[in-house]
């Protein structure tokens, strides 16, 4: 077995032991205080329930806004390990595609969190006002730049360029990355444990690291709770996007209020 291969034993910087694939880029097997894991295997029997419907034992629900149109959030038919699909199509109207925790806020970026995900835009937002969004986020609002608060990776428009965002309540980030998506999957990965400074990584990639780029979050307190939250979105026209995401995970270091 090559050492790119192996999964290594590893100390983080928030002192949580993990195992990194080299091959994959992925992080697993945390051992933390608090751990959030979906593979998607089985998504609900394939049918995620609607936003203000949770299910007992299910983590997420979906929110699709359209008029004429069939934006959808549903699992990914005989992908392995379980995928789950976010589509707005190319209807001339507002349309959402949002995955996310029923407004149910858990995580908190002061503690700690690491956020990972492992996504593929299989159609890039093909126009102006087109995003794609998958972070964390505070209660679900109309588009997900107005949301309170969020720390996240996104797209905004045509190019397929992917910004590190976050918005703490009074300053809003939306710093370009380096990294252009294409229509392959990749393992996006943010580590909060210095919030004033937050690490974005693509394929165990640092982003912000060759330009000194600081992305702050500021919130404390309530307002630094938020949710896993996935989204493709556009207010008007006839841009469209599709997202698959092959899991999320997300780590916290202490219950401590």
């Amino acid at each position: 077995m090559s050492d790119n291969a192996r999964v290594h034993g590893k100390l983080s910087a928030a002192n949580v032991m993990e195992f990194y694939d080299r091959s994959t880029y992925e992080r697993v097997d945390v051992l933390t205080n608090i751990v959030f894991k979906d593979d998607f295997i089985g998504a609900g029997g394939g049918i995620i329930p609607a936003a203000g419907s949770p299910v007992d034992g299910f983590p997420w629900v979906k929110k699709l806004v359209d008029t004429h149109g069939s934006p959808t959030v549903g699992a990914v038919a005989n992908a392995g390990g379980g995928q789950v699909q976010l589509l707005i199509d190319t209807t001339s109207e507002k349309q959402e595609a949002t995955l996310y925790g029923n407004d149910s806020l858990w995580t908190d970026v002061t503690k700690g969190l690491i956020f990972e995900a492992r996504v593929k835009l299989t159609t890039l937002p093909s126009a102006t006002g087109v995003e794609a969004v998958w972070g964390v986020s505070s209660a679900w609002t109309d588009g997900p730049d107005n949301a309170s608060e969020y720390v996240e990776f996104g797209i905004s428009g045509a190019g397929g360029a992917i910004n590190m965002r976050s918005q703490d309540g009074v300053t809003q980030n939306a710093v370009a990355s380096g990294f252009t998506a294409d229509t392959a999957f990749h393992v996006y990965r943010f580590d909060c444990y210095a919030p004033a400074a937050i690490l974005f990584y693509v394929d165990g990639v640092l982003q912000n690291g060759t330009g000194g780029a600081t992305i702050g979050f500021a919130a404390t307190g309530s307002s630094a709770i938020l949710q896993p939250y996935l989204s493709c979105y556009k207010p008007s026209g006839a841009g469209h996007a599709v997202m698959v995401v092959d899991y999320v995970r997300a780590w916290m270091t202490s219950r401590e209020a």
